[in-house]
């Protein structure tokens, strides 16, 4: 298992990866544009060579950052290489605030709650029949003016 950051010869696998787990058209991040965004950040995920996940984030000021987006091929799923991608951008990005937004039914809250994440609030109907829920992950330095 690998993890590197994404570059334009993967945006293939990346489109098909996003295809098969976001049905909604409007979902599928637009990788072309965000690889040559600064503001973002793509990490891929490979098992034998193969790129079999992805993790997008998004700087948004300077000690936060928002999880834009995370995906797994489902022959992949469950079987914890989403956990060791959100961990490595966790331990990469430690310095940071961290947030993200999941529909209440996405398998993925379970996850994000595993890595440490808090429920921060909820988004009433955001996704028509479901809600959003907002998370955060900021861990305190020692001796940092908060702690």
């Amino acid at each position: 298992m690998k993890i590197r950051k994404a570059k334009i010869k993967d945006l293939d696998i990346l489109e098909i990866i996003s295809k098969e787990q976001f049905k909604v058209k409007k979902l599928q991040p637009r990788f072309k544009l965000l690889l040559k965004d600064n503001s973002y950040h793509i990490q891929i995920i490979e098992e034998k060579g193969a790129v079999i996940g992805f993790i997008i984030i998004k700087f948004l000021y300077e000690n936060l950052i928002d999880i834009y987006s995370i995906a797994i091929k489902k022959e992949y799923q469950n079987r914890g290489y989403g956990y060791k991608l959100l961990s490595r951008v966790l331990k990469n990005f430690h310095k940071y605030k961290i947030t993200l937004e999941v529909s209440e039914d996405n398998v993925a809250k379970k996850l994000y709650l595993k890595c440490g994440f808090k429920i921060d609030s909820v988004r009433k109907g955001y996704y028509g029949n479901n809600d959003a829920i907002l998370m955060s992950f900021y861990k305190l330095e020692p001796g940092s003016e908060e702690s």
